[in-house]
């Protein structure tokens, strides 16, 4: 788990502070409950951090019947249990995942997606977002943001968003997309979606949304990690949006 080694590095820390004054069992102690205490509390808290960091809030079913509806539909079809929904403002349509598990996860989805994709491009988003949730991949999302914030301190611009590709994996996308198209009617909506979102957007305000360094670093948990930066083979890999509608145009 990602969040053993910073917590790790600070029971060793302790436990040598506490070894120093002459104590070598209680600092083994001091080692073992540290490390298991910061890994526990990173773990729990990593994806409520992820979710107020990006100012995302619930989603009424009134207000987005389309959006719920395919939610729930795709849940039944994966067996899986319906995430809390979440909305975060913003003019780029954009969507992630998070949570420690499929019953706690929630789907955050920008105000833009519902109202700028066709039904089927919607489907192939959600059914992306629901394999993350399935595969268990939120689990370490989360936490390789909490991981990743505070050690963009001393990292070069958006080497904390660098630190949470590597931690979550290259190619993550590209394979929620494959195992995606299995699973909507309509396979090509999700290449399609692709597409459209990575249309130029005019005066839609920075990316990733929200402020701070957690927000700064969740880039790579969005479904278009590529938003304000561009992309090629070469930036993205197997996770460049084009690279993806590329693949699944030949499905």
């Amino acid at each position: 788990m990602a969040s053993l080694v910073p917590a790790a590095l600070v029971g060793v820390i302790l436990a040598a502070v506490v070894a120093a004054v002459g104590q070598p069992l209680v600092a083994v102690g001091v080692l073992v409950v540290v490390t298991v205490a910061l890994a526990v509390w990173t773990w729990r808290s990593a994806p409520g951090r992820v979710v107020r960091a990006v100012g995302a809030r619930p989603s009424r079913e009134e207000d987005r019947p389309r959006l719920h509806n395919l939610v729930d539909g795709l849940c039944a079809t994966m067996g899986l249990p319906s995430p809390a929904i979440l909305v975060v403002e913003s003019a780029r349509p954009n969507a992630m995942a998070v949570g420690r598990d499929p019953r706690s996860a929630s789907l955050v989805v920008t105000t833009a997606l519902d109202g700028s994709l066709s039904l089927v491009e919607l489907e192939g988003v959600l059914a992306h977002e629901l394999v993350h949730i399935k595969r268990h991949d939120t689990v370490l999302s989360g936490v390789a943001v909490a991981v990743a914030a505070p050690l963009s301190l001393v990292m070069r611009a958006g080497g904390g968003a660098d630190l949470v590709h590597r931690l979550v994996g290259h190619g993550r996308e590209f394979s929620a997309d494959q195992r995606a198209a299995t699973v909507v009617r309509y396979p090509v909506g999700l290449g399609s979606a692709l597409r459209a979102m990575s249309a130029p957007v005019d005066a839609a305000g920075p990316w990733p949304p929200g402020r701070g360094r957690t927000a700064a670093t969740t880039r790579w948990l969005w479904i278009d990690p590529m938003v304000t930066v561009g992309g090629s083979a070469a930036d993205g890999a197997l996770d460049d949006p084009s690279v993806r509608a590329e693949a699944l145009s030949l499905l």
